[in-house]
């Protein structure tokens, strides 16, 4: 079973929006940034949206570097990553001297955590990473992934560590090509404007998987 989220304020569909000027007011009356509150849903899979510099990348290197033992993080093609703006450098301006890198893994951060960089571009790729235990993955422009990728990838999601969490988290912008249709009607009920039951913003759903399907 697994628990979706994203909000109005951040949804892909949505994401023309700066995210830095958001603030969010949750029912107990604190004001939080959209990041805060995707670093603490309980949701095991959430989608997170927002312009250029909107801190989408920040949020999934916090939770791999401050909340997940065994991290990684995909995008389509590994080139992608690097260049001084890339997610490679980012993630040496935030962890300073307090890991190890080694080629695409940074090691040894805080509290044993480990983060990998991994490139997904083709049906044959995702094969690379068969039975790769992680307990956080994130995707970096997520409309970029086919959705068979994504649930395969998703499918190893799994931890030893008693008391670890698991969780996926998506960023990305509005899909701009067919294939990156999948992820409007994956998240349907705060990302599709025609969806019969729509949720609030920040709201939890529960899905099952039954047979083919994904059942609420």
């Amino acid at each position: 079973m697994g628990v979706r989220l994203t909000t109005a304020e951040t949804a892909i569909a949505q994401g023309e929006r700066p995210i830095w000027l958001c603030t969010l007011r949750l029912p107990d009356g604190r004001v939080v940034s959209p990041q805060q509150l995707a670093l603490e849903t309980p949701a095991d899979e959430t989608a997170f949206g927002g312009g250029p510099g909107g801190g989408k990348s920040d949020l999934m290197l916090g939770a791999a570097i401050t909340r997940h033992k065994a991290s990684a993080i995909f995008r389509r093609q590994f080139a992608q990553f690097k260049g001084p703006k890339g997610l490679l450098a980012r993630s040496a301006e935030i962890v300073g001297l307090r890991g190890r890198q080694s080629n695409n893994t940074w090691r040894d951060l805080p509290g044993g955590r480990a983060l990998e960089f991994l490139g997904c571009d083709t049906d044959k790729d995702v094969l690379k990473y068969l039975g790769r235990a992680h307990d956080f993955k994130g995707f970096d422009e997520l409309p970029q992934f086919t959705a068979a990728r994504y649930r395969f990838l998703t499918a190893w999601l799994r931890t030893a560590t008693e008391g670890q969490r698991v969780r996926v988290i998506g960023t990305g912008n509005p899909p701009d090509s067919p294939e990156g249709q999948w992820v409007i009607k994956y998240w349907g009920p705060w990302l599709d404007p025609a969806h019969p039951n729509p949720a609030k913003p920040g709201e939890l759903r529960w899905y099952a998987t039954v047979g083919d399907k994904d059942v609420e």
